[in-house]
């Protein structure tokens, strides 16, 4: 799933106009890990959530569903919107850090998962981490700082504090 990574981020780079290994280079040797997510139905699925509104607190996420079933939705607008399954397809998650990397020019997006009353789901998540360093901070290509440069430790600790308050870290570091 890397090579499908370094794909996507050598276009974002060349959206961004900067150098590809500029971008790469950020993602380059840096953690990467790999979950499975089982979702069993669920009788009053009104009472359970599956995973809690949140953004990822990485910089990129490539969730690949296992099936049909629906439960992803992404907060837009301040609305819940479904994102509609297709097995085999990738869904690409921009997280936190790579938003700040590319100074806000690429924005993570709230998501959650429901859980449904009659079918089970099934995914398969690669999480790539980022930085410079060792610190979040946006690529010097990208002009001012729009958030606060940060070690990459003090950013995990932050960041999982505000996932357990069920805000977004990111928003303490937006320069105002």
């Amino acid at each position: 799933m890397w090579n499908l990574a370094t794909r996507l981020l050598a276009f974002m780079a060349i959206d961004l106009g900067i150098e590809q290994e500029t971008l790469l280079a950020a993602f380059r040797g840096k953690r990467q890990s790999k979950s499975l997510h089982r979702y069993p139905p669920c009788r009053h699925p009104e009472k359970v959530m599956g995973i809690a509104p949140h953004a990822d607190g990485f910089g990129l996420t490539l969730l690949l569903h296992g099936d049909d079933t629906p439960g992803l939705k992404i907060r837009r607008d301040g609305q819940w919107h479904p994102v509609q399954p297709l097995p085999g397809a990738f869904v690409v998650n921009i997280g936190e850090i790579l938003e700040v990397l590319t100074n806000g020019n690429y924005r993570t997006v709230l998501h959650r998962v429901l859980v449904d009353a009659k079918r089970s789901r099934a995914t398969v998540a690669m999480f790539k981490d980022a930085c410079i360093g060792g610190v979040v901070k946006r690529l010097p290509e990208l002009g001012k700082a729009r958030y606060e440069a940060i070690k990459r430790s003090e950013y995990s600790k932050g960041h999982l504090k505000a996932l357990n308050k069920g805000e977004r870290f990111l928003d303490t570091l937006e320069i105002r």
